[in-house]
């Protein structure tokens, strides 16, 4: 029977490195969901502003254009940031779930010492416990490519300012 316990500590230690691991992807994500929902809540105190601004424009119309073509910007980014708090959301979702089921496994394997037909049980546990620990992960791995395209999409609109804040070459004598 000691020889025995000694196996099922043994076996436990498995969903324990996998509950250590899904909790560091989790303290990163949640941390990264603070960050994007800052970043909407100042999309959306700009998008205001501008709003308001652009029923008393002060800086004529070039400056009228500049704030257009900023909230156009801020309300595509506004989308974006959403597409990708929804998916950190689920990868945190699956990633806990996947935790819980690890928990699960663990019971399961601590109650194998009581009646072997646990063991099945643990088993399931970990398996489903795996799954969805990888769809956290990819669900993570697409959030990442999305936070690029906001990237790239800034970049296009900086261009586009600078496209109509500088002189046109016509223009010169």
């Amino acid at each position: 029977m000691q020889s025995e316990t000694a196996h099922v500590i043994g076996q436990l230690a498995a969903p324990v490195v996998m509950i250590s691991a899904a909790g560091l992807l989790c303290l990163a994500l949640f941390n990264r969901l603070a960050a994007v929902v800052a970043r909407s809540r100042a999309f959306a105190a700009e998008r205001v502003h501008l709003l308001r601004s652009l029923d008393h424009p002060a800086s004529g119309a070039v400056g009228a254009s500049l704030d257009r073509l900023r909230l156009e910007a801020l309300e595509s980014h506004a989308s974006g940031v959403l597409k990708r708090a929804v998916l950190i959301r689920a990868a945190l979702q699956s990633l806990l779930a996947g935790v819980l089921l690890m928990l699960a496994s663990s019971g399961a394997i601590g109650l194998s010492l009581a009646s072997p037909r646990f063991w099945s049980l643990a088993l399931w546990a970990f398996g489903l416990g795996l799954l969805a620990m990888g769809g956290g992960v990819v669900l993570v791995m697409a959030e990442l490519s999305r936070a690029l395209h906001d990237v790239k999409l800034e970049d296009r609109v900086l261009r586009r300012f600078s496209d109509l804040t500088e002189p046109s070459a016509s223009n010169s004598p």
